[in-house]
């Protein structure tokens, strides 16, 4: 065990070392705390006992050709977040052995597929957003003290990283739809209370700035491409996050937040396919036992599951950090360089 120890931190820091080299440039945010589902998961469900796991070929089939529990067949949003802000990917925090968390002051991945906002939400064991947070909680109270000299240089940490929270679909696709006992408007309003209720735990802990997305249009995917019913009983908790995203600004001193209205933005995509690369956007490239389409780049659809390929990923954080027509009421780059005079005073 104790020369597995040594060979995992040789390896994480070797691995941080890389990274930064590769970059080459100061980082805009000290970290990039991840939350959400199979979107953002970057190998949690790896580790649980579950079926939704995205560890066999062709997944990560660009990404060094490993499958590492990406549901995509490359980089995730997050990943290429990270990727501008010049931090290292946010490794999984189930896929980081717990000796050595104390070492990984760049970001954490809790993201798990197959969960969702509600605890009740889920296929197989997951970490439900509750779940995630816990572990969060743990990151601060347990692993970050270890690195910093004192509670200041710790609150300026949490206080001036970034909080990605993507999640809600599976609380349709996996919930709602399968009992359907509320209205669509009075479902999301309940679901947006839940996230908002969460997003300020996360605030209590000392985080600040935050990116908040919630389900995409659910009717659109390879197995039913598109069912506009679905999509309007979906669009409700996209129309509405604006709204409890404002609240909560108002709410908690000190918090800036940005909302990712992907539901919206897909249209652009729909309407206008080529002029983003796309020749296809109703089939999945892979299709699992029968085929891998030639060319992953004009496809928008990975899988039959509606994870979206690593090309339509891109666009999406790319707009998202640097647009002005994904992400409200200001960008991923803007919300990493806000109150910077202030972040040199502490």
């Amino acid at each position: 065990m104790t020369s597995f120890k040594a060979f995992w931190v040789i390896s994480f820091i070797a691995y941080q070392a890389f990274y930064a080299k590769v970059n080459g440039a100061k980082s805009h945010v000290p970290a990039l705390y991840v939350f959400g589902d199979s979107g953002l998961d970057a190998g949690n469900n790896n580790n649980l006992k579950t079926l939704a796991k995205a560890n066999v070929a062709p997944y990560g089939i660009d990404f060094n050709n490993i499958p590492t529990g990406r549901y995509t067949n490359g980089k995730t949003f997050a990943d290429f977040i990270a990727i501008k802000l010049s931090l290292p990917f946010s490794p999984p925090y189930l896929g980081v052995p717990e000796f050595g968390r104390y070492l990984v002051t760049t970001g954490v991945n809790y993201a798990s597929g197959a969960c969702g906002i509600l605890n009740d939400t889920k296929f197989g064991e997951c970490l439900s957003l509750d779940k995630q947070i816990e572990y969060f909680t743990s990151t601060v109270m347990k692993d970050l003290p270890k690195h910093f000299e004192n509670k200041d240089k710790l609150k300026h940490h949490i206080s001036k990283s970034i909080y990605l929270i993507v999640i809600g679909s599976n609380d349709y696709s996996l919930n709602y739809f399968q009992h359907e006992n509320m209205e669509p408007e009075e479902f999301a309003d309940y679901l947006l209370e839940q996230l908002a209720s969460k997003i300020k735990t996360i605030y209590d802990l000392g985080a600040r700035k935050f990116v908040v997305g919630t389900a995409n249009q659910l009717g659109c995917s390879p197995s039913q491409f598109c069912n506009e019913t679905i999509n309007r009983k979906v669009k409700p908790s996209s129309d509405k996050l604006p709204v409890v995203i404002q609240k909560l600004q108002k709410q908690l001193s000190g918090s800036s937040f940005v909302y990712v209205d992907s539901f919206n933005f897909f249209n652009r995509i729909r309407n206008a396919p080529k002029k983003y690369g796309f020749t296809n956007i109703t089939k999945p490239c892979y299709q699992e036992g029968v085929s891998l389409c030639a060319n992953r780049e004009k496809y928008y659809f990975w899988d039959k599951h509606g994870h979206t390929t690593e090309a339509a990923i891109k666009i999406y954080a790319k707009e998202c950090f640097s647009g002005s027509k994904l992400c409200f009421p200001m960008n991923i780059n803007k919300l990493a360089h806000s109150n910077l005079r202030d972040s040199h005073k502490e």
